[in-house]
């Protein structure tokens, strides 16, 4: 893990060696041979967040009056070292997404109720903004949230989302002002995932991930969950999601693979052929490009700015890499790459099938073109 556009300082090289000392002590088989989607994975998921937060490294990245020590460096170093040693977690979301937008646009009361909560990995969230028809186009949602008294009525559906088969609470985004403009009419609220009225159901992706459906009828959710100002929800929704961008686990969890099927090749005569040094050196070229990038947003966070197109670009890196890396091992390995985890004739406990799947995961947040109209506009200030 070398090669960044900076030098970490004696400190931060010390800290890196300690965080991968710790998570190589506590790696076992089942880290890579279950399967994610699994509830023996969420259990070891839970066991590890626990650890994080009893060690006080869950929240590493928030502000010191947060429990954290407010240095992105350490916690992009501790993130790429989770991905990297592909540590379980029961979800990211709360600590990386939510806990960031409260600090910024919450209120005092809402920072104390919520905060202490999600460092604790108490509330286990979910983000709910893809809708059947608005996907990529958030500002096209339709689920309202009308005011009635001390609270918002809610009505609509939300379609894929994360960890919706178990999280207690959601981050939510509703129209709540039906006549006015695109972006301009929605806000956001963190609701109580077992309110009546709430129904949701599981749905398997092509990639294997579990999403869910999630569905509102009436439900009542105290006008005190609104979160941030009113009708300003899609510009906290950007402001939110940029704080995930920086995505540095990611190249590192490819990169660990990549080094095990390297390895795999070296021991099994397959490193002599020069198509194969050929496949995994690019791959290791590109994810090398796409840790840069994550690296850069890490920084410009470290100098007191919000990326915007700089978190984008990390994004489109992931959507880049995705179907490569997954063609590179099936040719790599032939069909013992589609062997589950869990068979006795699967390759590296099963995780090459995991990762030709990914090859289909290019649509979150928006697919690649999306993306590059992203970057293009705010990066490059180009027109519509």
């Amino acid at each position: 893990m070398t090669c960044l556009p900076f030098q970490f300082t004696p400190e931060q090289v010390e800290f890196q060696r300690e965080v991968a000392a710790y998570f190589r002590d506590e790696a076992r088989p089942e880290w890579y041979s279950l399967d994610p989607e699994s509830e023996a994975y969420r259990a070891l998921g839970r066991e590890m967040d626990r650890k994080l937060i009893e060690k006080g490294w869950y929240n590493l990245h928030w502000p010191k009056e947060y429990g954290g020590d407010g240095d992105p460096f350490r916690y992009g170093i501790l993130r790429e070292m989770s991905g990297y040693f592909r540590v379980p977690t029961q979800g990211g979301h709360g600590r990386y997404i939510v806990g960031p937008a409260i600090m910024a646009v919450g209120t005092e009361e809402q920072k104390k109720r919520y905060l202490p909560k999600l460092a604790k990995g108490e509330l286990v969230m979910s983000l709910g903004f893809t809708e059947p028809n608005a996907g990529s186009d958030l500002a096209a949602l339709q689920t309202k949230a009308e005011l009635d008294g001390d609270h918002y009525v809610v009505n609509g559906s939300k379609l894929y989302i994360t960890y919706g088969t178990y999280a207690n609470a959601m981050f939510l985004a509703a129209r709540t002002d039906l006549s006015a403009p695109r972006y301009k009419n929605m806000s956001l609220f963190l609701l109580d995932m077992t309110l009546p009225g709430i129904t949701s159901s599981p749905l398997e992706c092509l990639n294997g991930h579990v999403v869910t459906e999630v569905h509102f009828d009436n439900v009542r959710i105290p006008k005190d969950c609104l979160i941030g100002e009113l009708n300003r929800g899609f510009y906290h929704m950007a402001l939110a999601l940029n704080y995930e961008r920086a995505g540095v686990d990611r190249p590192a969890l490819y990169m660990a693979h990549l080094e095990d099927l390297a390895e795999y090749c070296r021991q099994n005569g397959l490193w002599e052929r020069p198509r194969v040094r050929q496949l995994i050196g690019a791959l290791a070229a590109q994810l090398q490009a796409w840790r840069m990038v994550g690296w850069r947003v890490v920084y410009l966070q470290s100098q007191g700015r919000m990326p915007t197109w700089e978190a984008s670009m990390s994004q489109f890196y992931r959507k880049e890499v995705n179907p490569p890396f997954g063609r590179a091992i099936l040719e790599i390995l032939g069909p013992r790459a589609l062997i589950e985890r869990g068979d006795p004739e699967s390759v590296l406990y099963g995780r090459s099938e995991w990762y030709l799947r990914e090859g289909f995961d290019n649509h979150g947040q928006g697919g690649r073109f999306v993306t590059r109209n992203v970057i293009a506009r705010r990066g490059l200030d180009l027109p519509k």
